[in-house]
């Protein structure tokens, strides 16, 4: 109160303890005199509730002491103190009720994050406000004894085994995938439905890191098998994204593909074409996946890879039939990315959060550090020949002109020759000198050699064809179909 305020001899409250959840306790006191300076001297009428023991700030008095104090720790008159207190009470009762409920309501929430429930409904959001790097790793850890138990792993796994699987993704995402059986998908709208093919990936990948041989996981997943429709429109829709902000997403250059290839591999290349594919190691001429029967291979990250566009330029006879050939190569990164896809596609594809999209790039990155390890350009020459030899390829002509360059060693090619007309032939050893012309000006310099004269002859081009061929056996697939098309070949 103001010192204009206070009489001598009148009694007034004098706060002795004001807890955080109740009503402040107060002595009743009696002002002897205004001291000035703020100050006055008071004597203890009645002391009141003593305040607890060693309680904090508390000012614990006794009856009849007189001592001085300050004008402004006086509240009111005695007489209004009982409402004051009162109301004082259920104000600070109410907020420490609200306190307690937003605590109870964080215990259980960090409590949910981290329990693994595959009936769980699809949550509306996955990105976190505040992140906490302490908590973050305490709540990885414990996923790690979560992801023992709800695969039922035994004694023998241990978290520091687990803790580079549980990584980028957020904690409540990662919870999920847990909670997802590879093989038993759950209910629809439940995490359990969702989050299948990131589980199978986390799975695979968990089995890769405890391999003690050396030796590749079987059945490693064919990115054939695993990719499709959803996968192709979220690459859109992060793409959009970034241009409606402002931005360009930049993807790893993949020629177009030739007609001949299958449609749905033309559908998804230029989105997700450049992918990287582990290729299990052999001495012969078929491309297998580390984790085939065929052969003795090391683990995926160590093994030869590829991009995925060149794969699918491969004949069906080069490609393994036990394993379906080269499999996904960054196992983690690409559990990230369909998991993020997902999510996207459940909750019906109207929204992209940002882990969904650092995933995306993330998975870029993982692309972008296998080809430096291989010091593979952003353009290699069976990029620049696919792109070259696309372009005005040949349509029913193209045999013929193949049945020129070959006729020299076929016995049955030689007849084939033989039944075409005097101007077929002509128009055959046209074109052929055309594409041969095409594809040496996507060779470099050093490997170019002397341009053919337009009148040269058959011979010659044979000669030259063979060359060429075996120059580029080892660097680019099915160059027959991509010199003549060929259709109907398989």
């Amino acid at each position: 109160m103001k010192q204009a305020d206070l009489r001598v001899g009148d009694e007034y409250a004098l706060p002795t303890y004001k807890p955080y959840d109740a009503a402040p306790l107060a002595a009743r006191v009696r002002i002897l005199s205004i001291d000035g300076g703020g100050k006055v001297t008071v004597q203890v009428v009645n002391p009141g509730t003593n305040p607890p023991k060693n309680a904090w700030d508390a000012r614990p008095v006794k009856r009849n002491e007189q001592r001085q104090v300050a004008t402004r720790d006086i509240v009111c008159p005695w007489a209004e103190w009982a409402d004051r207190a009162a109301s004082i009470g259920a104000e600070r009762e109410a907020k420490a009720a609200e306190r307690r409920a937003w605590h109870d309501e964080y215990k259980r929430r960090r409590t949910d994050r981290l329990f693994v429930d595959p009936e769980r409904a699809l949550p509306e959001e996955y990105d976190e406000e505040d992140f906490d790097v302490e908590r973050d790793i305490e709540e990885r850890a414990a996923l790690c004894e979560a992801y023992i138990k709800a695969r039922g792993l035994g004694p023998y796994a241990t978290v520091d085994e687990l803790k580079p699987l549980l990584v980028d993704l957020p904690v409540p995402v990662l919870r999920d995938i847990l909670a997802t059986e590879a093989h038993q998908p759950g209910a629809p709208g439940t995490v359990a439905s969702t989050f299948v093919r990131a589980a199978k990936l986390l799975e695979v990948a968990r089995i890769a890191s405890r391999d003690r041989q050396g030796r590749p996981p079987r059945a490693l997943p064919q990115p054939g098998d695993l990719l499709g429709e959803s996968d192709i429109a979220f690459v859109n829709a992060v793409r959009d994204s970034v241009t409606a902000s402002g931005g360009e997403l930049l993807l790893p250059p993949v020629p177009a593909l030739p007609e001949w290839v299958d449609e749905e591999d033309r559908a998804v290349a230029p989105l997700l074409g450049w992918l990287r594919l582990a290729v299990g190691d052999t001495s012969g001429e078929r491309l297998h996946s580390p984790g085939c029967y065929s052969v003795q291979s090391r683990p995926v990250l160590l093994t030869e890879h590829m991009p995925w566009w060149l794969v699918m330029l491969e004949g069906w006879r080069r490609l393994c039939g036990r394993c379906g050939g080269p499999s996904v190569r960054d196992l983690l990164p690409l559990a990230g990315f369909v998991a993020a896809v997902d999510v996207w596609r459940d909750r019906g594809r109207n929204r992209i959060e940002r882990w969904q999209q650092a995933a995306f790039q993330r998975l870029l990155v993982a692309s972008a550090a296998a080809r430096a390890q291989m010091m593979e350009p952003d353009i290699t020459l069976a990029w620049r020949i696919v792109a070259a030899l696309i372009e005005n390829a040949p349509a029913e002509e193209g045999w013929a002109a193949y049945t020129v360059v070959t006729a020299t060693d076929w016995n049955y090619k030689r007849k084939e020759l033989e039944k075409l007309t005097p101007q077929q032939r002509e128009a055959a050893r046209a074109l052929v000198r055309d594409r041969l012309s095409t594809l040496e000006s996507a060779l470099p310099p050093s490997q170019r050699p002397l341009p053919l004269p337009q009148a040269v002859d058959a011979k010659v081009l044979g000669q030259r064809y063979r060359h060429l061929h075996k120059l580029l056996e080892d660097s680019v697939p099915q160059l027959d179909r991509l010199l003549f098309t060929l259709p109907g070949a398989v």
